[in-house]
């Protein structure tokens, strides 16, 4: 199936109405029975002539990479359980003033898991890591 040869004005124009509609390159097409290679090489043919000014692509422009995570070490051990329901703090060990060691100040027996947590783990994490074992174990 062969589409209709379209002018270069008319390229231009319907590029226009694409990146001004707030849609994706790809939705517009879709809703204009365009095929977006099609409507790509377009774009590419008519900035290539340099006789036309093609703004970019809408939804692009917004997009950040997300910020990088601490990765932090989690040592799981499976020990028997003796109530499932409610997290128990098992023990409160010493506060160390090493904070380059990687013993743990307090443990956590929630359902299957034993977490070792050190005082210097921030609560956001401490509490998706909860949030995290806590799913798993039911």
């Amino acid at each position: 199936m062969q589409t209709e040869r379209r002018t270069a004005d008319e390229q231009y124009r319907l590029i226009m109405e694409c990146r001004s509609s707030g849609l994706s390159d790809f939705q517009w097409c879709n809703e204009h029975g365009i095929k977006p290679g099609t409507f790509y090489n377009w774009v590419k043919r008519l900035r290539k002539k340099s006789c036309y000014d093609i703004p970019p692509a809408t939804g692009r422009g917004g997009y950040k990479p997300s910020e990088q995570q601490d990765v932090v070490k989690l040592e799981i051990v499976d020990q028997p359980v003796l109530h499932e329901e409610t997290p128990q703090l098992l023990s409160v060990l010493p506060d160390h003033t090493d904070t380059n060691c990687m013993e743990a100040t307090a443990e956590i027996k929630l359902g299957s898991a034993l977490i070792r947590i050190s005082n210097d783990i921030d609560p956001a994490l401490l509490a998706q890591i909860i949030r995290s074992v806590g799913g798993a174990s039911c």
